[in-house]
């Protein structure tokens, strides 16, 4: 019994000798490479002039400045989600999206090489419709993820942090506290078992400072302190 090989289609472009003008690194590459660093590097430097992140101690921004101004803590508030959404009974499900969905998109990345690279038909091309339909997939998907980062991060008041969290407002206010890790192994973790705190209570109540106090703070500084 044999093994039937599929039949490959040979693109002249890879026959002897080698090497050959389509892949070589100088000068069209190099000149390629070194246009996208310098619009991306030019892109980043315009956008750190024009909205930079208020720093005066002697002129502090104001709480509320800062919304609907870009910023890299979007991606972290996006990741934060759930334990805003999911609170009470339903933070069941919070797992979910804190770490299984991450979780799940890193393995389906890893697994695409040995998906779609070993298939008996390498060799043959793709038909338009098929790259037009993976083409409007991943489209589809780049809009979503960027659409969902935008959308939850615009409401933060990302340059306001300034105004409070400065030394001119008092002993280390302007640093993380001293006692960070006794604070959250002893007297968060107290308030939690005795049932005197509530998570991210909003009626009056006492609160400890849990993941839905700090997406309020962030969002609404002057209102959740």
């Amino acid at each position: 019994m044999t093994d039937e090989q599929p039949d490959l289609i040979r693109d002249p472009k890879y026959d002897p000798p080698y090497p050959q003008e389509f892949h070589r690194f100088w000068p069209r590459h190099a000149l390629k490479t070194v246009a996208v660093s310098t619009i991306t590097i030019a892109l980043v430097i315009g956008l750190a002039y024009f909205y930079r992140v208020p720093t005066d101690v002697n002129m502090p921004p104001l709480p509320t400045e800062g919304e609907y101004v870009p910023a890299p803590e979007w991606y972290l508030i996006f990741v934060f989600q759930p334990f805003w959404y999911l609170t009470g009974e339903a933070s069941i499900w919070r797992q979910l999206g804190t770490f299984w969905a991450p979780v799940g998109i890193l393995l389906a990345g890893l697994a695409m090489p040995f998906v779609f690279g070993r298939k008996k038909t390498a060799g043959k091309r793709l038909s338009t419709g098929v790259k037009l339909l993976m083409g409007i997939g991943a489209l589809a998907i780049w809009v979503s993820m960027t659409a969902s980062v935008i959308g939850t991060g615009y409401p933060a008041k990302t340059t306001g942090c300034a105004s409070c969290h400065n030394p001119m407002m008092g002993v280390r206010q302007a640093l993380p506290p001293a006692d960070m890790a006794e604070y959250y192994l002893g007297s968060r973790q107290l308030q939690i078992n005795v049932g005197g705190y509530r998570a991210g209570a909003t009626d009056g109540a006492q609160s400890y400072k849990d993941a839905n106090w700090q997406l309020r703070h962030y969002y609404e500084p002057t209102m959740t302190w």
